[in-house]
Parts: C-alpha cells; structure tokens; sequence
C-alpha cells in the first residue's frame, strides 16, 4: 500500500506543478491521492474557479477517469497525468515527537475517593431521570 499523496499546482513557483497562464492563480488547486489510489481535487480559493465536469467545484471531490476538470474556465488540466504520485519535492525531515515526562506518577485513589465520586454521579443522575419524568407528567397532564 503507498502512502498518501499531496500536489499543488498553480502559477507560483512553490507548486509541485508549475502552470503559467493569466486564467491560472498562484495556488490554484491541490491533487491528493490516499493510500488505495483514489484521487481527490480541491481548487484552493482561486479566484478564477476550477470545474470537474462543467460543474463549479466548491470544496473537494473524488475524481473518476472520465472527469474532466477545467482551470479558470479555459485551460483543460490533464490531472491522469499526475496520477502515479511521485512527489517532486522532498519533503522536510519528520521531528522528533515530543514526550511529555510526568515529574511524579499518579497515586492510585483510595476507595472512599473512588465511592464519593461515583456517589456525586449517582446524585446527578437521580436529578436528572427526576426531572425527565416531572417533565413527561406534565406533558400527560396538560392533554
């Protein structure tokens, strides 16, 4: 199984895909591929819109092989042709994950902690199923 896939296209030259046309934002959209093949389309906010299949693409969808997808209302984007995912641009080294280090452990609390505890949650829950039942008696009551 591969790994999930992001592309950029857009004029701006910090895009994966470098399109340079006047109908064509900065960023324009994003190609995303997931783990089992399936591409997604997002247009990022371009002014100039992008459309799959004639139809104004608001937000994201999954593209099928017989999409059509249209930059800026002119220029035809061939998006199979990005399909197999390489990604051009190596990508930053992973950090390191942070571990959050207790400077004591927990102490286990005592049983009477444990009981007052669940009795305060036994309270509110009487209080709870009382008032659910005063309520379904006056609905009863007034028809």
């Amino acid at each position: 199984m591969s790994k999930n896939t992001h592309i950029r296209i857009g004029r701006s030259k910090s895009n994966h895909v470098i399109l340079e046309h006047d109908q064509i934002a900065s960023e324009h959209l994003e190609l995303f591929a997931d783990s089992e093949g399936n591409v997604f389309i997002t247009d990022l906010g371009s002014p100039q819109g992008t459309k799959v299949n004639g139809e104004v693409l608001k937000g994201f969808t999954q593209l099928n092989d017989a999409d059509e997808v249209v930059l800026g209302g002119k220029v035809k984007f061939n998006w199979k042709k990005y399909r197999v995912f390489e990604n051009p641009k190596p990508k930053e080294p992973l950090k390191k994950p942070q571990i959050e280090i207790q400077s004591e452990p927990k102490k286990p609390k005592k049983r009477a902690e444990v009981q007052a505890i669940l009795d305060v949650e036994m309270r509110s829950l009487y209080i709870i199923y009382g008032i659910i039942a005063l309520l379904i008696l006056v609905i009863y009551l007034i028809n």
